[in-house]
C-alpha cells in the first residue's frame, strides 16, 4: 500500500514538473513574440491630406444660426495633425477630425445676417433683409405674383413673414412656387 501511495506521488510530481516546464516555455515564447510585434508596430497619425474636405462653421450666438463653408484643404494645412491644427486655429473648436473631413467651429457674438422678411412689392412676392442699422432693405423681388397665391398666404405676406436663415427662405419660396 505504501508503494502505491509513493508511486502515485511520484507520478503526480513528474506530471506537475512536465506541465510547469511546458507552461514556462510557452510564456517565454509569448513574451518574445510580443517584443517582436512591438518593434514592428508603426503608429499611424491622422493628418490632413489633399483630399480632405475642410468645413468651417460660423455659429452666431445671438440667433443660434450656423453658417457653413466647405472647401478642399489648402496647401498650408496639408500634413497637419489634430494638435498642430488646434494650435494654428486659436479660438476655433475642432468638432471633427479625420483624413476625409475636418470640421472647425467658431462662435461669434452677435446676430447673423440671415434675417429675412418676406413681403409684397408691386404685386409680387419680395424678399427684404435688415441691415446693420436696423433698416429694412430689398434683397430681391421675385416673379411670383400675389394673385397666384391663396388669400391666407397673401395676407401673411402683406403683414410680413419673418424668416431665419437662407435655407428656410429657399424652402418657403419653393413652396410658394410649387
Amino acid at each position: 500500500m505504501k508503494k502505491m501511495i509513493l508511486f502515485s506521488l511520484l507520478i503526480f510530481l513528474l506530471c506537475f514538473g512536465v506541465g510547469y516546464f511546458y507552461e514556462k516555455r510557452d510564456l517565454a515564447q509569448q513574451a518574445e513574440e510580443m517584443k517582436q510585434e512591438e518593434g514592428q508596430l508603426v503608429t499611424s497619425v491622422k493628418t490632413i491630406g489633399p483630399e480632405t474636405e475642410m468645413v468651417y462653421e460660423y455659429f452666431y450666438k445671438q440667433d443660434a444660426v450656423v453658417k457653413e463653408q466647405k472647401e478642399p484643404a489648402q496647401d498650408y494645412l496639408q500634413g497637419l495633425t489634430l494638435q498642430e491644427l488646434t494650435d494654428l486655429f486659436v479660438g476655433w473648436q475642432v468638432v471633427y477630425f479625420s483624413p476625409e473631413q475636418v470640421v472647425l467651429r467658431c462662435e461669434i457674438d452677435g446676430k447673423s445676417t440671415e434675417h429675412y422678411l418676406l413681403g409684397e412689392r408691386d404685386g409680387f412676392v419680395a424678399v427684404f433683409y435688415e441691415d446693420r442699422d436696423m433698416n429694412i432693405r430689398l434683397k430681391e423681388q421675385t416673379d411670383i405674383p400675389l394673385a397666384a397665391l391663396p388669400e391666407t398666404e397673401v395676407q401673411q405676406l402683406k403683414e410680413g413673414l419673418k424668416i431665419e436663415g437662407e435655407e428656410n427662405l429657399a424652402k418657403i419660396l419653393a413652396d410658394l412656387v410649387g
